[in-house]
C-alpha cells in the first residue's frame, strides 16, 4: 500500500473514531437530569390546616344586684385581680329604700292574713284589703312607668346598643307584667271579702300575699347584701361602657367581665371543603406568629352554623383548647393550626411531587435498569402537602422519579442528581 493510502484511511479512520465518541458524549449528556426518591413504609398524619385567633375560653361576666348606680370603682380596663376582690360598689340607698318598702309590704300582707283568719268585722277585712289594693296601684304605675321609660330609650338606641339592652327591657316588661297580676289579685281580694261566703278564698288570698311578700323581702336583702361587685375567679378585668362613680347600672348587664388569661383557646376558620374531617377530640399543633414554638392542642368544638370569611368563601369555626404553659398569651393573637384528621401507622409513601395525574388516573416513573424510567399506574389513598399514600401499584423500595418527571416517557434513559 503507498504511503498516500496507508495516511489517508489512518485519517479517516480518526474521524469515525472521533463522531462516534462525540455523539456518545452527546447523547449521554441529552439525558434529561432528575431527582428520585425511595418508596417507603411510614407513619403517615393527614391535616387540616386553618387560620385564626386566640379567645378565651373561660370568662365571667360580673353583674349588678339591681338597677342603681356606682359608689365606688375599685378597679381600671385591663387591670389583674384575684377571686373576690371587690371591683365596684352599687350606692347603697335605693338598695335600703327597697328593703324598707318590702318590709312594709309584709307587714301589710301579714295584717291583712291575720283580719282574715281572726274573722274581724268586714270593715277592717275590706280596709286592709284596700291598703293592699293601693300598694299593688303604685308599684303597677311605677313598673308601667319605668318599663315606658326605658323602653323610649331602647327605641333611640343604635343596634349594637339594643343587644346590650335587651335583657333590661326583658326584666322590666316581666315586673310590669307581675305588678298587673298583684293589682289584680289585690282587686280579686278586695272583692272576695265583700262576699261572707267566701271568707276561706280571702284567707287563701292573705296567705300567698305573706309568701309573695316574704319572698320580695328576701330579695331586696339579698341584692343589699350583694352591692359589693366582685372577681368570680383570677383574671383580668375588662370594663363595658362607661365605668366610673356615679354611673348607671342595670339588673342583667355585665358591668366588668374577667377573663382568665391562662386558659386561652384556638380559634380557627376551617374551609367547607374540610370540615366533614374535623371532629372533637382530634389533635392539633397550633402555631401562634408571636411564638417561635408551636402549642399543642385539641379540639373542643366544632360550629355547626357556617360563616363568611373576608374572601366569600365559607368556613366554620373550629374551637382548640391550648397548653398555654409558661407562655403569656393573649386574646387576639393570630395564627393558624393544623389538626390531625387522620392517621395511618405504616403507609407506603412517596413524595407528593411525583404523582403525575392525568384525569383519574395517576402515575408515577420507576427508575429501572440502566437509568431507563417506566410509567407504572398507581393507586393514591391519603395524601399531605408533602406525602402521598400509595394503595397500588409500588413496593418499598421501589424508586421513583421526583423532580423532572412531567418531562420523561416511558422506556427513557435519565441521568440522576
Amino acid at each position: 500500500m503507498k504511503r498516500k493510502t496507508i495516511i489517508a484511511t489512518g485519517v479517516t479512520t480518526a474521524v469515525v473514531l472521533a463522531l462516534g465518541g462525540g455523539y456518545a458524549w452527546s447523547a449521554a449528556n441529552n439525558r434529561p437530569l432528575v431527582g428520585v426518591a425511595t418508596a417507603a413504609v411510614a407513619p403517615l398524619a393527614v391535616t387540616v390546616s386553618a387560620s385564626g385567633s386566640l379567645v378565651a375560653a373561660h370568662t365571667a361576666g360580673v353583674y349588678p344586684p339591681a338597677v342603681g348606680t356606682l359608689a365606688s370603682v375599685k378597679v381600671k380596663d385591663g387591670d389583674t385581680v384575684k377571686a373576690g376582690q371587690v371591683l365596684a360598689v352599687v350606692s347603697p340607698g335605693p338598695l335600703r329604700l327597697a328593703v324598707v318598702q318590702a318590709r312594709a309590704a309584709l307587714a301589710t300582707a301579714k295584717a291583712q292574713q291575720e283580719a282574715v283568719a281572726n274573722g274581724v268585722p268586714t270593715a277592717i277585712d275590706r280596709a286592709a284589703a284596700g291598703a293592699g289594693l293601693s300598694a299593688a296601684r303604685s308599684q303597677l304605675s311605677t313598673a308601667r312607668k319605668n318599663y315606658a321609660s326605658y323602653r323610649s330609650d331602647y327605641h333611640d338606641a343604635t343596634a349594637a346598643e339594643r343587644r346590650d339592652m335587651l335583657p333590661t327591657l326583658r326584666t322590666l316588661r316581666s315586673a310590669r307584667a307581675s305588678a298587673s297580676a298583684a293589682l289584680k289579685a289585690a282587686e280579686a281580694a278586695l272583692n272576695q271579702l265583700s262576699v261572707a261566703g267566701r271568707v276561706s278564698l280571702a284567707r287563701s288570698a292573705a296567705g300567698a300575699s305573706v309568701r309573695a311578700a316574704e319572698r320580695a323581702l328576701a330579695l331586696a336583702e339579698h341584692n343589699l347584701a350583694a352591692r359589693e361587685l366582685t372577681a368570680p375567679f383570677d383574671g383580668t378585668v375588662t370594663a363595658h361602657g362607661t365605668v366610673e362613680k356615679g354611673a348607671g347600672v342595670t339588673a342583667g348587664v355585665a358591668v366588668f367581665t374577667v377573663v382568665d388569661p391562662t386558659r386561652m383557646a384556638f380559634e380557627a376558620a376551617v374551609n367547607e371543603t374540610d370540615i366533614a374531617d374535623v371532629a372533637k377530640g382530634q389533635t392539633a399543633t397550633v402555631t401562634l406568629d408571636a411564638f417561635d414554638d408551636a402549642f399543642a392542642g385539641t379540639v373542643s368544638r366544632v360550629q355547626a352554623s357556617p360563616e363568611t370569611t373576608s374572601t366569600g368563601s365559607v368556613a366554620f369555626a373550629v374551637r382548640v383548647s391550648i397548653e398555654a404553659g409558661q407562655a403569656r398569651l393573649f386574646e387576639g393573637m393570630s395564627g393558624s393550626a393544623d389538626i390531625e384528621v387522620k392517621s395511618i401507622p405504616d403507609a407506603l409513601t412517596v413524595p407528593i411531587e411525583s404523582v403525575l395525574s392525568n384525569g383519574s388516573a395517576k402515575t408515577v416513573f420507576l427508575l429501572g435498569a440502566d437509568n431507563v424510567v417506566h410509567a407504572r399506574t398507581v393507586t393514591i389513598g391519603a395524601s399531605t402537602d408533602t406525602l402521598a399514600q400509595v394503595l397500588t401499584g409500588l413496593s418499598a423500595g421501589d424508586t421513583v422519579v421526583t423532580t423532572g418527571a412531567s418531562g420523561l416517557s416511558d422506556g427513557q434513559q435519565v441521568r440522576t442528581k
